[in-house]
């Protein structure tokens, strides 16, 4: 029987793991139910494993799902006794003292010590009237505010920034305009690695290095992206390389196997501990250089654990350390899951190691040159193949030419990249010779030339991808099950693969007639404007209240999730219909022919309207006000439904109002 690369029974407990934390993240069930469901499932490994003697996959499975969920309630912080949640009011100003743990502009992050004198534990996220310096991070400051929880998601397909902050485990916010950061610096590794970070990319502001390459070589040695322009950024993401700019598993990967060949080179075989402890030395050296950012240190625990595996010359270890490291990641951080570069890196990574050796079968070339570029085109589609999915679900765009990209850039990304690192630290010391800055600033000019110019062919890029969840889900089933086929040639993984490519077809189909069969007025919530959309027959309308102020990211986003390609704009009417029923829109004084029939009312841009006698005169349905009021005026209008027994909705509370 051919075996699979994979050890089956760590990936098993590696799934049950993820499927845990998802399905807690989803439904947050208590932490005591949680203690109980996991030792009922030790119960029963303990039963199938040695009573039984059978079932124990499913048992396995069970055990390390209900791991995943405790784990995750665990890490819950508002399942803390001392945290603020749990004992802070929203909407009331408290002295707050903490430790700033980040800095973005004005935006802090803080991890709270006191609050009034109380004790308490958490991180929150504040906004202040000017910016601090990134150098302040560690520090204490002391502040006053009202702090309230982050805002949930209030339209269809919206980022939702609460879920967002909260698997940052931040969870309320506050603004202040008195505040005092202290001296006082608190011992922190990550602190210190995040001030050496900003240390080393001021110190490149002192050499002639042209805008956009100090930019590039911030984000591509120091992980400091806020330098670059939008304008490169969105060419490198067009070029299919935007991963060139974040410091993750491609940097780690090119500074693993170059330390590792060096290292083979002047140490003889039988010196394992010692290279793997050289290994991991310079790893975490440039990870601390690196800002010491979740990013990278996943990164480094991936090729560490991978880098132990090729040291020890398993090959077989290579996928199993690879699996560990996701698990004990996960153990210590299960948010991690959630993070696009966590699941871009893995998928990258075990995609390249899985596909790369059916690719040696079959093609290996003798001449140096062709077998560089052909290892180079093998990595990237391997990578591709496992990125792809995830890649149109986040970003619904594919980069046609990542291939050109890669053989390009690739061969030359090391010594770009050593250099960057030599250059940096020369610039520390402020030794960085003048004709150093010249010739590196040439080979950025050049890759950023590169670049630029495979990115002008646009019609290489496909954009604006319809892709959600259900599409993700068959794709990796698609994959799993061709891999599973080419591994063990089981007639039966051929007819999976086959079946999933069928169902995503069927999906599709599916999909795209109940799009076309819905029928619905969708009441938008926007601050200090106007936004409703009707859907019907496959088309779009958009109606608007000023054209200048269209959110049109957004609509975009919206437009992707609901597959709609025909789209139209158009000024507010009055009254919209879907389905016989009607939407009245008030958005200043106007007449009301008595006859028309209004299901619905939106008061917008806070009209100056008798409501009693409007009321009396029209037999509403439910009165809809958008984010356009004046709070005041809402709140009268609220008393005025609440008298006559008529729903109230208001978007800036409740979300999206929906008319199907």
């Amino acid at each position: 029987m051919k075996r699979t690369p994979l050890n089956f029974p760590l990936l098993l407990i590696v799934l049950g793991f993820i499927f845990g934390i998802i399905f807690q993240d989803n439904f947050l069930i208590s932490i005591n139910y949680s203690i109980l469901f996991s030792f009922i499932s030790v119960f029963l490994v303990y039963f199938s494993f040695f009573i039984l003697k059978k079932y124990t996959k499913i048992t396995t499975f069970t055990f390390s799902f209900f791991l995943g969920i405790l784990l995750y309630s665990i890490h819950y912080e508002p399942n803390i006794k001392n945290n603020y949640t749990q004992i802070l009011s929203q909407n009331k100003e408290y002295t707050l003292q903490g430790i700033i743990e980040d800095v973005k502009n004005n935006n802090l992050s803080i991890k709270l010590q006191f609050a009034d004198n109380y004790k308490v534990t958490g991180k929150i996220s504040l906004h202040i009237k000017d910016s601090i310096s990134v150098n302040e991070i560690g520090k204490s400051i002391l502040f006053k505010t009202k702090l309230t929880s982050i805002s949930s998601v209030k339209n269809p397909y919206q980022f939702d920034y609460q879920k967002y902050m909260q698997r940052k485990y931040i969870y309320w916010q506050g603004h202040t305009d008195e505040y005092k950061v202290q001296n006082k610096t608190s011992f922190s590794l990550i602190h210190w690695a995040k001030r050496l970070q900003n240390y080393l990319a001021t110190s490149l502001d002192n050499y002639p290095f042209s805008n956009e390459s100090r930019g590039i070589i911030k984000a591509l040695v120091l992980g400091v992206r806020s330098d670059i322009d939008s304008e490169t950024y969105q060419e490198y993401i067009d070029a299919g390389a935007v991963h060139i700019l974040a410091i993750s598993g491609l940097h780690i990967g090119i500074i693993t196997i170059l330390i590792t060949k060096i290292v083979n080179l002047f140490l003889p075989k039988r010196r394992k501990i010692i290279k793997i402890a050289i290994v991991f030395s310079i790893l975490l050296t440039y990870a601390f250089i690196a800002g010491l950012s979740a990013s990278v240190l996943r990164a480094v625990i991936m090729f560490g654990a991978y880098s132990i595996a090729e040291l020890l010359g398993n090959k077989r270890a290579r996928y199993d350390s690879l699996i560990f490291s996701i698990f004990v990641l996960l153990l210590f951080k299960p948010n991690f899951l959630f993070d696009v570069g966590f699941q871009l890196s893995y998928a990258a990574v075990l995609s390249i190691l899985l596909f790369l050796p059916l690719y040696n079968r079959y093609f290996i070339y003798k001449n140096l040159i062709f077998n560089t570029i052909s290892d180079i085109i093998k990595v990237s589609i391997a990578a591709q193949i496992g990125i792809i999915p995830l890649s149109l679900f986040y970003f619904h765009q594919f980069a046609g030419l990542f291939l050109i990209t890669n053989i390009i850039i690739l061969p030359f990304l090391g010594i770009i990249l050593g250099i960057g690192i030599f250059v940096v630290i020369l610039a520390n010391f402020q030794v960085l010779p003048l004709w150093l800055v010249k010739i590196y600033d040439f080979l950025i000019f050049s890759m950023n030339y590169v670049i630029e110019n495979i990115s002008s062919y646009k019609t290489m890029i496909i954009s604006d991808v319809y892709f959600d969840k259900m599409m993700l889900f068959i794709s990796f089933f698609f994959i799993g099950s061709l891999l599973f086929y080419l591994y063990l040639r089981k007639i039966k993984y051929l007819y999976l693969t086959l079946i999933s490519v069928i169902f995503f077809q069927i999906y599709l189909i599916f999909d795209k007639y109940k799009e076309q069969k819905i029928s619905q007025i969708i009441v938008f919530n926007q601050y200090k404007q106007t936004l409703l959309a009707k859907q019907d027959n496959g088309k779009i309308t958009f109606y608007h209240s000023d054209s200048l102020k269209l959110p049109n990211s957004y609509i975009k986003n919206f437009c992707h999730n609901k597959s709609i390609k025909n789209i139209d704009y158009q000024c507010l009417n009055n009254i919209l219909s879907v389905k016989g029923k009607n939407i009245l829109i008030i958005d200043d004084v106007i007449y009301i022919d008595d006859s028309i029939k209004a299901d619905y009312v939106l008061l917008c841009n806070s009209p100056k309207i008798n409501l009693e006698k409007f009321i009396e005169k029209k037999s509403i349905k439910v009165l809809v006000v958008d984010g356009s009021n004046f709070p005041t005026m809402v709140k009268k209008w609220q008393k005025t439904a609440e008298k006559y027994n008529i729903p109230f909705h208001y978007t800036q509370e409740k979300g999206a109002f929906i008319i199907q």
